[in-house]
């Protein structure tokens, strides 16, 4: 429960402590009108966005501009900007700080299934300091198989620092860290163990590439032994070695699988299956259902 009021309490405090620099600045004795000092309907356009970030996809990435640009559209607006620009400038200015610093407020545990044993790792030297960031790494190698039946597992809780609603967050996570490449930090630990574990070729982690592959966005993992019943976001990706051939798009040499659920208050559960290439799950198990079901039962 206090992770879901952490966002809020940081919002509120932007809120406060952008009122009380503006009130230092203009060197006013009377005390602030909440009603009327952000202009004709400032204070409610205001509440209305901290509501609607708890509800929209997206979350302040996009009601962040589209009530910006509503506010400039409209002719009432500019007036509003004109008139109350000072007070507007510094509750978005601490808004911003206070959404930038709750990217760093902890997170809970990853998500451990007791049917994996203790993990490999619990912390990732390579992953970005920013969001904050928890994970768990496994390295399973089932008995009587050989090392292409490998799966390296990864399970993490990160912070979604412009999302408190889970409606949604599942995509807009995944398309950032397409975006900005931010797979590939936490990404290089789980491609150091398969490098170390496979001999049929090598990996130089600083030449690999991740290629999505074309399918459904969702997928429905089911189970009534295990009590699960849930559609979930997912990602497929082609792990590629760039250091291996000359073709540029590189040697398709494994494949990622990413499975992500949402939780209210801004986190984001991600679990992360590696599995090389001549593994045979690709081929009758493309989207890992028991290791997944063991992940979204716990």
């Amino acid at each position: 429960m206090i992770g879901y009021l952490v966002p809020t309490l940081l919002l509120a405090l932007g809120l406060a402590i952008a009122i009380f620099i503006e009130r230092q600045i203009s060197k006013e004795d009377e005390p602030f009108d909440w009603r009327t000092g952000f202009g004709p309907m400032g204070l409610e356009a205001l509440i209305l966005t901290l509501i609607l970030i708890w509800i929209v996809p997206g979350g302040i990435l996009l009601l962040g501009p589209v009530m910006l640009i509503l506010s400039v559209l409209s002719p009432a607006g500019r007036v509003a900007w004109s008139d109350h620009k000072r007070p507007r400038v510094m509750v978005s200015i601490c808004l911003a700080v206070m959404f930038t610093v709750g990217g760093f407020t902890p997170v809970s545990s990853p998500t451990s299934p007791s049917e994996w044993g203790q993990p490999l790792f619990t912390e990732n030297p390579n992953a970005p300091l920013y969001p904050a960031g928890e994970q768990y790494t496994w390295l399973m190698l089932p008995e009587g198989f050989g090392n292409a039946d490998l799966e390296i597992i990864q399970s993490l809780s990160l912070r979604l620092p412009y999302q408190y609603g889970s409606f949604g967050a599942e995509s807009s996570a995944f398309w950032l860290a397409s975006l900005f490449n931010m797979e590939q930090g936490r990404l290089n630990q789980a491609v150091e163990l398969l490098d170390q574990e496979v001999s049929a070729f090598r990996i130089d982690v600083n030449e690999m590439k991740l290629e999505p592959i074309a399918i459904e966005n969702t997928h429905r993992y089911a189970s009534t032994e295990q009590g699960v019943d849930q559609i979930v976001s997912v990602r497929l990706y082609e792990l590629r070695s760039l250091s291996i051939g000359v073709d540029e798009e590189g040697i398709k040499v494994g494949e990622v699988l990413c499975v992500g659920t949402s939780n209210w208050g801004g986190e984001l559960d991600v679990l992360v299956i590696v599995r090389p290439i001549g593994h045979s799950g690709l081929s009758n198990d493309r989207y890992s259902v028991p290791l997944v079901l063991d992940w979204l039962s716990a």
